[in-house]
This record gives structure tokens, sequence and C-alpha cells, in this order.
């Protein structure tokens, strides 16, 4: 009996496209696995601050216009903890949860006014990513990665000026680095084997799917650069304006996948294994493995002995073996408003459109071939709502809300990625400490409308379709924000 690794199999260990969909953050708080959480009074507002950034440098990011027109240092530093749940409610069988332990996501701003019109800033944050832990008995996803990661972390040196007392205008190139991993079980089912003259599945040789015969891993990393840029309007005392566009960035990965053998799992005893189809007229469908004549193949007896794995890692495409794939970070345009209702409130709205559409498929090149996984995703849109009430000097309370469309359409909802329609409520508040230090706390609610999605892939390089939905994704977070600021 000779074994062969199935290219089918291998399309879904290509887990660096699918993965775009991760990272060391939770499932994205905003669409597709995008994150907006990077500093905590902006946080509060529902990420509703392009209008009136927050004195906490993290302009560099909403704004980068709005750092100008302010002379002296600013130091910020913080971190987002994202608690997320989840689960798969397959449509017969056992539910499964999500098992992702809370993640600390970091921001860190630095900024100095060299006059009052220009000021030059640096920051970093990490605008793309998630992770997803779901567990290895009883779901059938695990097939498509368990245990995955992405990050993208954005390092954006900035400068920006004051062009007149309304006018102000930023931007900063950004400098990203992009690291991924994908872990997955290996189905024995989705694999074939020699026997006489043809390749045979083994799932006529009777392995029930979902039998666990190896780990994959893939895992890379790679760079790559973009821009992002604010203009800053102040129409009057009590009205502001404001857009900023961050740019897709296009990240070339290199990395390796690696396979090991593990013992067979999840599966009836394989020495019980029938036929199910005939092989020929001695061996018609229902005959015991072990009882094929010796002139059909080798019979699974003794292929047990050698180990099923044994015949699969090493050979064919289930060799370790280096990788280049290339994914894009989308673009980004959001404009937004902010209004001084009253001397104590301000508040404030936002609107986000973010490119998806440019994730449509990826690529993945191994060394013995290339894999094409379709994602499909569509741009999407978002609205925030946001209020600063200040009832002193010393104290700020804030609130928001926020919705938003999902990326991934029907067809691509998957244990990678299972986002969907967003409604998230926020709230938070700011301490002037002393007057050079500042604290700003801000807690976020996360419910996503519940999707069907499926936890099979399509056949290599086919498009995948709603026919392979199979159970029905629920998600929610809790996020906690804190940021410490020192004014200089």
């Amino acid at each position: 009996m000779r074994a062969v690794a199935h290219p089918r199999r291998l399309a879904s260990v290509a887990l660096l496209g699918a993965a775009a969909a991760l990272w060391t953050a939770q499932p994205g708080q905003a669409q597709g696995f995008s994150v907006y959480e990077h500093g905590s009074c902006a946080m509060a507002r529902a990420g509703a601050t392009v209008a009136a950034p927050c004195n906490d440098g993290s302009a560099v990011f909403y704004n980068p216009a709005g750092i100008a027109g302010k002379k002296g240092a600013t130091i910020s530093l913080g971190t987002t903890v994202v608690a997320a749940s989840g689960e798969w409610r397959p449509e017969t069988g056992n539910s499964s949860e999500l098992q992702n332990d809370p993640i600390l996501v970091p921001h860190g701003y630095l900024t100095y006014g060299l006059n009052e019109k220009l000021a030059v800033g640096l920051g970093l944050y990490v605008p793309y990513g998630l992770g997803t832990k779901w567990p290895t008995k009883d779901f059938l996803g695990r097939f498509l990665g368990y245990d995955n990661s992405l990050q993208s972390i954005y390092i954006q040196p900035t400068i920006a000026y004051q062009l007149s007392d309304k006018l102000s205008v930023g931007g900063g190139l950004t400098y990203v680095m992009g690291k991924i991993e994908i872990n997955q079980r290996l189905d024995v089912s989705e694999q074939v084997t020699q026997l006489g003259q043809a390749q045979v599945p083994f799932t006529v040789l009777g392995a029930p799917v979902g039998s666990d015969f190896a780990d994959g891993k893939l895992e890379g990393d790679g760079t790559g650069f973009g821009a992002n840029f604010g203009v800053h309007f102040k129409a009057t005392d009590r009205l502001s304006f404001g857009v900023k566009y961050l740019t897709k960035v296009k990240i070339d990965y290199d990395g390796t996948a690696d396979f090991t053998a593990i013992a067979l799992q999840n599966a009836a005893d394989p020495t019980n294994w029938t036929l199910k189809a005939a092989l020929s007229p001695q061996a018609p469908a229902g005959t015991p493995i072990r009882l094929i004549p010796a002139g059909v193949g080798v019979t699974m007896d003794q292929a047990l002995k050698a180990g099923i794995a044994a015949q699969f890692i090493g050979t064919g495409k289930l060799v370790d073996q280096s990788i280049k794939a290339t994914l894009s970070m989308p673009a980004q345009l959001i404009a937004g408003i902010a209004f001084q209702a009253a001397p104590k409130l301000l508040l404030l709205g936002d609107y986000q459109w973010t490119q998806w559409s440019s994730f449509k498929e990826i690529k993945v090149e191994f060394e013995t071939y290339t894999s094409t996984r379709y994602e499909l995703y569509k741009d999407t849109h978002a609205f925030r709502v946001g209020a600063d009430y200040a009832f002193s000097d010393a104290f700020v309370l804030r609130a928001g809300a926020l919705m938003h469309s999902a990326a991934a359409p029907d067809e691509t909802v998957t244990p990678l990625l299972p986002e969907g329609n967003r409604k998230e409520a926020t709230i938070g508040a700011g301490f002037h400490l002393t007057k050079a230090i500042e604290l700003n706390a801000a807690y976020q609610y996360l419910k996503q409308d519940d999707r069907e999605g499926r936890v099979r892939e399509a056949a290599a390089g086919a498009q995948p379709t709603t026919a392979l939905n199979s159970g029905t994704y629920s998600f929610s977070g809790n996020l906690f924000g804190a940021t410490l600021t020192f004014h200089f």
C-alpha cells in the first residue's frame, strides 16, 4: 500500500490565506479582523473621535492632524484586555465552545509640539488581527484550524501642521510587521492510498469523516509599508469635522509548514473498517479490510501495523517545507463630526468604510504546489456615536455605541473567523491624577448576530457555497481598556 497526501487536505493546511483571519487579539472588534481599540479615551466613545481627537497621543492613529497646535511632549501607554466567548452549534451533534484566553492588545504614542503649529509623533498600534482557539475533540472545525493567531503591528512616525486656526493636516508612513501561526488536524478520510493500479480514498476503505491522524502547523512572518493621513477642520468654536485615511498594506510572508504524526483519533476501531464500495468482484462493499485479497493490494491490517500516519508524513505533499504568501491589510476611510452641545457636553459621530473587497482570494505557494483559498469578502460600513461629559477639569465621563456590518459572506463563515453584524456599547472615564498625569479607562460590550457557517472546506480550487453550511456560530466579548498619559 502506498499512501498519497491529497491536495484537498493541503488546501486546508494552507491556512496562511484563511488566516487572514487571525492574530493575538481575540476575534476582531470591528468588521472582518479589524481592531479599533487603540486608546481608552477613544474606546469609551465607541471610537467616535476623528473630529475631536483625545488628548493622549492616540490621534497618531485616529487622525494624525490632531497632534498639531499643541506645544510640549505627550507620552501615552496602555492596553486593551479582550475576553471573548463563542459557540458552534451544529445541526446535528454536540456544541463546541470557543476556548480563547483573555489577551492583552497594547498601544503606545509619543507626540511633541515643536511650536504652536508643527508637531511630530510616533505610534505603535495593532489595527488588524485576531485569534481563535477551539477544542480538538468533537469539533470538525479542527481540520480548518483549532489554535490560530495573526498579528499586524504598525509603527508610525508622524508629522502634522496647523495651516490656520481652523485647518490642520497630518500624516505618517506605517511600517507593518506581520506574523501568523495556524494549527490544524489532518483527517485520514480525506487522503488517498494506492491499491494495485488504483488510487483509493480512505473513505472507501471505511475511514469515517473526522479521523485525526496528524497535526499540521503553518507559521510565517513578513513586513510591509503604508501610510496614515488625516485632516481636521474647526468650522466654529463648537463644531469640528475630521477625515482620516489608512492605506492598504501588502505583506509578503515567508514561513514553514510542518507535519507531525499522532495516534489515530476520533475514529471507529480501524480493524473493524469495511469497504464502502466494491474494489473488485473479489472485494465487494462490506468486505472487512483485513480480508481484501492479496492481489488487490496491501491489507489495512498491514498498514495499521506500520501506523496510518507513517504512510503520509514525510511523503507526497505532507513533507516539512517552506511556504510563501501575500496578504493585504485593507484600507480604511473614516469621516466624523464633533459638536460642543453645552459647555460640559461634547457629542461625536463617525462613519467608517473598510475596503474588505480587496480580500477575495489567497494563494499560498508551497514547495510542492500552490493552494488557492477563496474568501470573497465585501466592503463594510460602521457607524459610531459617542459623548463626553466633563464634570470638572479633573473628571470626564464618556459613553458610546456602534454598529457595523459583516465582511464575510454567508459562504465563507468558518471557525477561523466566524464574524457577523455587530452591535456594541461602551462606557468609560478620564481622570487627571495631577496636572501632568492622566488616566483613562473604558469598558466595551460586544454582541454579534448569530451566523450560519461551516466547519469543512470546499474541494481544492472550488468556490465555496452555502450548501457547506452545517450549523450556527454565536459570539460575544467583553473588553477592558486602560491608558496612562504623561504631559510635559
